[in-house]
């Protein structure tokens, strides 16, 4: 389900007071067959149409996703990435095209 507000707000794309809406939505991503849901919070600009989203301290996305596939640390993600062929950082994604 997904719950909008519709509001002015500063773009960061048009770099103006543009209408908005925030969006709040459960999402799947699909990883090894299962989807897993992952809670979603963001702006789209009514204007420009991009979409984006504003950084908080209780919200982050990928450490509930990490969280639900049981990737506590660092080690964990880094061997789920390299297993999935997904790049960890740059570097890592430039190596996977070489191969």
């Amino acid at each position: 389900m997904t719950a909008t507000d519709t509001f002015k707000a500063f773009c960061p794309n048009c770099e103006a007071i543009t209408e908005q809406e925030f969006i709040q939505a459960e999402e799947y991503i699909l990883v090894d067959s299962k989807l897993i849901s992952v809670h979603l919070r963001y702006y789209i600009c009514l204007e420009c149409g991009e979409d984006y989203e504003i950084p908080s301290e209780d919200y982050d996305p990928l450490a509930e996703l990490y969280q639900k596939l049981g990737l506590k640390t660092r080690e964990d993600r880094k061997a789920f990435f390299e297993t999935h062929r997904l790049a960890f950082n740059i570097r890592q994604m430039k190596d996977y095209e070489k191969s």
